[in-house]
């Protein structure tokens, strides 16, 4: 079990994201307001999620501080594992369930925006998971992810 921390979108390609408060997860669309939303080549594309504990382990390795937001995931999440859980679903808060497809590898994207060497080597399968939104409905921040399958 663990927690959502932050929900992070952006409403077009480049722009930089920022965080709210609580968000609208449309079934095979994505978050309602994300510049994904209806909008990716596969449905696992829809939403994207990291470990809050992941982004701090990297910041010790390059010894500097970088906001969860720059690393352009929707969810950061604290206290669960979700590299453990590719191919099986989690329900956030009470309504919305995701399919976890697969890991989330960075991109040359995020090294140069980011203006960190090695970035992408650093973070090869710690850079976030990738899902599909099976079940619509509200998240927030502070709501409890389980697994249910």
């Amino acid at each position: 079990m663990g927690i959502v921390k932050k929900i992070n979108i952006t409403n077009q390609s480049g722009a930089n994201t920022f965080y709210v408060a609580d968000a609208y997860l449309e079934s095979g669309m994505g978050i309602v307001g994300d510049r994904y939303y209806n909008n990716f080549k596969h449905p696992r594309e829809q939403v994207t999620l990291i470990e809050e504990e992941i982004i701090q382990d990297f910041e010790k390795k390059i010894h500097k501080k970088i906001d969860s937001k720059d690393f352009r995931r929707n969810i950061i999440t604290e206290g669960i594992e979700l590299t453990k859980f590719i191919n099986k679903k989690i329900k956030i808060g009470n309504e919305v369930i995701l399919k976890i497809h697969e890991l989330c590898q960075p991109c040359m994207y995020l090294q140069k925006k980011l203006n960190i060497e090695n970035l992408v080597k650093l973070l090869v399968n710690k850079s976030g998971i990738q899902t599909e939104v099976l079940t619509s409905g509200t998240i927030k921040v502070k709501d409890i992810i389980t697994v249910i399958d």
